[in-house]
């Protein structure tokens, strides 16, 4: 999954000069954000209701359970974007989003927050799909979650990463690991701009960040690993910047909710 983070970039640009436009420069939650300011730990915050037509979007978790961004009102909610034939950066993302779900857990703010990754990629992965790329991060404090391509697409390209399908070449398909679960060769790719965002529990956009994960010493599973093409395994190494981290979005949480996590 190749980066693009130009979209992205200009999303936050304009909710930037919306927030400042609009007059709304006064702190939020627990006095510590302002829309359209930078936060301490990386990223921008913001506070944007968002519209109706995304809340209603549906979804379904790697258990089938389904699920609209409006039925988790009420409680804060981590989001990247990832999908399961990722050869790049997501394998990276589910460890950082794994390690973030470990310690809201471990917190005060068990149940407040959720933390899942939700897919660009709605033809590939169905529900069989994500249970089985799931089950290789063994671990239940974050969940994942995928859709129709259009409902998809809708939301991404509400939050900023509209995403794009790349079919690959013949020497594409030759050069590449095979699929990590079916050992076939995979047959396209699927292009975004990576980022996490949070969104609060009166469904207003909260925060956002961008860039490539950077997931320090979390492990990746070796299946995925393996399944890593060369640039994944350099992102791996060394995380393109701008990145962001579990640190970040911790920060961020604690300026939101007033609750220190570690």
């Amino acid at each position: 999954m190749k980066k693009l983070v130009l979209v992205a970039i200009i999303t936050i640009s304009a909710f930037a000069i919306t927030s400042c436009a609009s007059g709304s420069g006064s702190p939020t939650s627990q006095g510590n954000v302002a829309p359209g300011s930078a936060a301490r730990g990386g990223g921008s915050y913001l506070d944007e209701s968002i519209p109706a037509n995304i809340l209603t979007l549906k979804f379904f978790d790697q258990s089938g359970k389904s699920f609209t961004l409006g039925e988790l009102k009420g409680q804060y909610v981590v989001i990247s974007n990832f999908l399961t034939s990722c050869q790049e950066i997501c394998p990276m993302t589910s460890a950082t989003m794994r390690v973030i779900g470990d310690a809201v857990a471990a917190s005060s703010l068990k149940g407040k927050v959720k933390v899942i990754e939700i897919s660009v990629d709605g033809a590939r992965d169905k529900v069989a799909r994500l249970a089985a790329y799931f089950a290789l991060y063994n671990d239940s404090n974050f969940a994942l979650g995928s859709g129709s391509d259009s409902d998809l697409k809708a939301m991404w390209t509400y939050f900023g990463a509209p995403a794009m399908r790349v079919q690959y070449t013949a020497s594409e398909r030759a050069a590449l690991p095979l699929d990590w679960q079916s050992g076939k060769p995979s047959a396209y790719d699927v292009t975004h701009p990576d980022l996490v965002l949070i969104v609060g529990p009166d469904s207003h956009w909260k925060w956002l960040d961008l860039g490539n994960p950077n997931p320090g010493q979390a492990k990746i599973p070796e299946k995925l690993k393996k399944f890593l093409s060369e640039d994944g395994l350099n992102n791996l190494a060394k995380p393109q910047e701008p990145s962001w981290s579990s640190e970040a979005v911790f920060s961020a949480l604690h300026d939101l909710t007033g609750v220190q996590i570690s």
